[in-house]
């Protein structure tokens, strides 16, 4: 079947000379250009974004979700002894930054108890839904879903107590933004926890982009406004930062 053909359009500027077409085509694409937010400090316009020297991974798709409650999990990063290490105690505040479908917000809910409450922040609806559905299957009720941006987890200001990030940090589009934000949501002795794949072990079955050194992450991060309180290397794959204010 033939479609109709499309109305003209009362904006559209015959330009018959080549050399116009493309000069009027070079000033659009500046001025598109121009007015888009830049992704990272030192990212351009030519391949994937970077910020210090290192490519911003891609976010995981909400598509992806079911491969974060892969059985393999619990052997190859150990969230219960990962938990038992931070001495996550009944009261305390603690968001779960990069949440996914909830792996370690159920966990660290139950420690948390009643009294205490974990923020549950995600960018994507779809991660958020999920994460619903894993609490509700637990019978968990203080877990509050929180849907952020990519430059904002919308954290309550000095009422957090710890905030865990484990494989999130690196795929943060505007990491300084975000973790000034962050920052700001630690209460004065709060704590920041971050958790990446050992980007200097080639072993570590992960992707170059999803990994990070210890030189990288201390670069990025003790300029932000932290230092680093301590590390842990238990786990078989990935690094432990804990950070506190500066």
């Amino acid at each position: 079947m033939r479609l109709p053909e499309p109305s003209p359009n009362p904006f559209r500027i015959r330009l018959k000379h080549p050399l116009v077409t493309l000069l009027s085509s070079l000033l659009v694409t500046a001025a598109l250009a121009s007015a888009l937010p830049r992704a990272a400090s030192d990212s351009s316009a030519q391949g994937p974004p970077r910020y210090k020297g290192r490519v911003i991974a891609p976010v995981m798709s909400a598509s992806g979700a079911d491969w974060l409650n892969r059985p393999e999990r619990e052997k190859t990063e150990m969230p219960d002894r990962l938990l038992d290490a931070l001495e996550i105690k009944p009261g305390m505040t603690v968001a779960d930054v990069g949440a996914g479908i909830g792996y370690f917000s159920w966990r660290i809910a139950r420690r948390v108890g009643p009294e205490g409450r974990v923020l549950a922040v995600e960018i994507q609806p779809e991660m958020l839904e999920r994460l619903g559905v894993e609490m509700r299957k637990r019978n968990i009720s203080n877990v509050r879903s929180i849907l952020g941006t990519p430059v904002d987890p919308i954290l309550p200001a000095q009422s957090v107590d710890l905030v865990l990030m484990v494989d999130v940090y690196h795929e943060f589009r505007h990491p300084e933004e975000m973790v000034a934000k962050i920052r700001k949501s630690l209460k004065q002795d709060g704590r920041m926890v971050v958790v990446e794949y050992r980007g200097e072990d080639p072993t570590v079955p992960i992707r170059p982009e999803h990994k990070m050194t210890v030189k990288q992450v201390l670069l990025e991060i003790l300029p932000m406004g932290f230092r680093l309180q301590s590390r842990l290397d238990f786990l078989p794959w990935q690094h432990i930062f804990v950070f506190v204010k500066n």
